[in-house]
C-alpha cells in the first residue's frame, strides 16, 4: 500500500470517526440541551451517567441510536489505529506492530460493546471491557510519546516537529482520560455527572489529527537500511 493511500485512509477514517462522536452526542442532548439550557430540568435529567454511550455499563438507559453510533464511530477509529502506526514509525516493526495490534483490538471491543447494546437496548456482557480501557488510557499515550522523541532524535527539520508534536498531541488528547478530563473544560460546564456534550469534544483532537496526517506521515516508500560492510575487506582499509 502505498504512502499516499495509507495517509488518505487514516485521515479519512480518523475524520468519518469524529463526525460519528458529534452524531452520538446529538442523539442524547439535542435539542434538550443548548447551550444556555444546561440547568433546565430536561437537560439536567439527560447528565445522568444511566444515558451514557461511550462506556455502558448497568443501570443503563438507551437514548435515540447514540449507542450505535458511538460504536460505529470506535469501530472507524480502530481502523485509523490499524493504519497509524505503519504510516508514521519508520523500519521499527517491533514498535508498530504492538501498538497497532492493541490499540486496534481495543477499540473494536469497546465499540461491538456499543453497538450490540444499542441495538438490543441493553447491556450486552463484553469480555475485556476494562483491559480495553486500559489499553487506551495508557499505551495511547505513551506510544505517541516514544513516537515524538524517537522523531526528535532523528533529526528532522524544526518546522516538521512542530507538525509532529501537535499530531502526537492530538493522539493523546484523544485517548479516554485526557478526554474525559477535558471535555468540561471545552464545553465550559461542569456537571454532577456527564456534562453536556462533553462527549463529542473527542472529535476536535481527532480532526486535527485527520488533517495533521498529511503534513507529518513521510512521503514516499521508506528508505532502504544501508548495506552492512563485511570487516576485513579492502573497503575497511584507509584511503
Amino acid at each position: 500500500m502505498s504512502r499516499f493511500v495509507m495517509r488518505a485512509t487514516a485521515s479519512l477514517l480518523l475524520l468519518a470517526s469524529a463526525v460519528m462522536f458529534v452524531t452520538a452526542a446529538a442523539q442524547r442532548w439535542w435539542p434538550a440541551c443548548r447551550r444556555g439550557a444546561f440547568e433546565t430540568d430536561a437537560c439536567l435529567r439527560l447528565q445522568d451517567h444511566v444515558f451514557d454511550h461511550l462506556l455502558i455499563g448497568d443501570p443503563w438507559t438507551p437514548v435515540g441510536d447514540a449507542a450505535q453510533y458511538a460504536g460505529a464511530a470506535m469501530i472507524l477509529l480502530a481502523g485509523a489505529a490499524a493504519v497509524l502506526p505503519f504510516l508514521l514509525v519508520r523500519r521499527a516493526l517491533w514498535f508498530a506492530v504492538p501498538v497497532a495490534v492493541s490499540t486496534t483490538g481495543a477499540l473494536t471491543v469497546l465499540g461491538a460493546h456499543a453497538w450490540t447494546s444499542g441495538v438490543t437496548g441493553k447491556v450486552q456482557p463484553t469480555p475485556g471491557i476494562t483491559a480495553a480501557v486500559l489499553v487506551l488510557t495508557v499505551v495511547v499515550p505513551v506510544a505517541a510519546g516514544i513516537w515524538a522523541t524517537r522523531e526528535l532524535w532523528a533529526g528532522p527539520e524544526p518546522g516538521h516537529y512542530r507538525w509532529t508534536l501537535a499530531l502526537a498531541a492530538a493522539l493523546i488528547v484523544s485517548s479516554p482520560l485526557p478526554t474525559w478530563l477535558l471535555g468540561p473544560v471545552v464545553v465550559l460546564y461542569s456537571s454532577h455527572d456527564t456534562s453536556p456534550w462533553s462527549d463529542a469534544v473527542v472529535a476536535l483532537p481527532l480532526a486535527a489529527a485527520a488533517v495533521l496526517v498529511w503534513k507529518v506521515a513521510p512521503r514516499g516508500a521508506a528508505p532502504a537500511p544501508a548495506p552492512r560492510r563485511r570487516p576485513g575487506t579492502l573497503a575497511d582499509l584507509p584511503g
